[in-house]
């Protein structure tokens, strides 16, 4: 019987190109936003540097996943290599990653709800500043703070906040820590020598990453709000357009891969039922701005994952 690998091979030479291409637009970008003096001119470069990075992020989500090149060295690599281009230590938003994996729909990520006792107006807040970029510029000021004093990242200022909590569990062991910090002083340098060597705009680089980080960061979150309140099947299967497949890579198919995370992007269509209901990702876009409702619904508990995930696994085994 054919291995989930062989049956649903990754699409190297089609992730290569695409980041061969995004890369090179993305510099650019950079490049021409940094001598373009009309305002016009420049809002539109900014807003196709922040689109540019939705592949790019799509991508690098593959990587973490072990799901973007088949060596796990060439995926690794490549994920440093677009994790330095995002501005983020690549092993750091790996583990992050993988602790959502862990932590989903509980409620160390619960932007989305609210309970009872807790201050509507307040957790709104939350997820106002979460959704402008602040989810984006935690990873900047994260390079910064590993490539410096690591141990800042895990104490009581960050860590006081559930979700912030949550998505950092053993981040902090000294097998990441040491690779975090090389990858996070690598961020700097790169960035330091594009800023160098093609003679950047300080303020006009800022501004295209900090719309990036808008439009990464106001949309990251859609496929999980409002979603069952389950470890695994706590993500949406949106629709969108399908000239925008080469765009997102099917990140908005986010239950069928949360359901087969072993499964490279362009397989996940085969996992979706035909007759399934699913609304717009535009429309679940907006439906998140209009703020958190209250739930009186538990939290998944967390032990049932692995549970869970065996059960899925022998599935599979049974089924291949």
């Amino acid at each position: 019987m054919p291995s989930i690998k062989e049956q649903y091979p990754i699409p190297y030479k089609t992730n290569m190109t695409i980041a061969a291409i995004c890369t090179a637009l993305l510099i650019m970008l950079q490049r021409n936003s940094s001598l373009t003096s009309n305002p016009w001119l420049f809002a539109l470069e900014a807003v196709a540097f922040g689109i540019l990075f939705i592949p790019v992020y799509s991508l690098i989500h593959e990587a973490e996943h072990g799901l973007a090149l088949p060596g796990r060295k060439s995926n690794y690599w490549l994920g440093v290599f677009l994790s330095m281009l995002f501005m983020a230590p690549f092993t750091f938003i790996q583990k992050c990653h993988l602790n959502h994996h862990r932590h989903n729909r509980t409620d160390y990520e619960m932007w989305d709800l609210y309970y009872e006792h807790q201050n509507k107006f307040r957790r709104r807040i939350y997820l106002y500043i979460v959704m402008i970029g602040f989810e984006w510029l935690m990873l900047p000021l994260a390079v910064i703070i590993f490539a410096i004093y690591p141990r800042l990242a895990f104490s009581r200022f960050f860590t006081s906040l559930a979700e912030i909590k949550g998505v950092i569990e053993d981040v902090g062991k000294e097998k990441f820590l040491k690779r975090i910090r090389v990858e996070s002083w690598g961020v700097i340098a790169f960035h330091a020598s594009l800023i160098y060597f093609l003679h950047l705009n300080i303020l006009h680089y800022s501004i295209l990453y900090l719309v990036n980080g808008f439009i990464c960061s106001s949309q990251n979150f859609v496929n999980h709000a409002f979603s069952p309140r389950d470890i695994i099947n706590g993500a949406h299967n949106h629709k969108m357009s399908r000239w925008l497949k080469y765009v997102y890579l099917n990140f908005n198919i986010h239950l069928a891969h949360h359901q087969n995370t072993k499964v490279p992007w362009i397989h996940l269509q085969q996992f979706i039922k035909e007759d399934q209901h699913r609304i717009s990702f535009w429309k679940a876009y907006v439906k998140l701005w209009k703020g958190p409702v209250l739930t009186n619904e538990p939290s998944p508990v967390k032990e049932r994952t692995v549970d869970k995930m065996d059960e899925i696994a022998t599935r599979e085994k049974m089924h291949h």
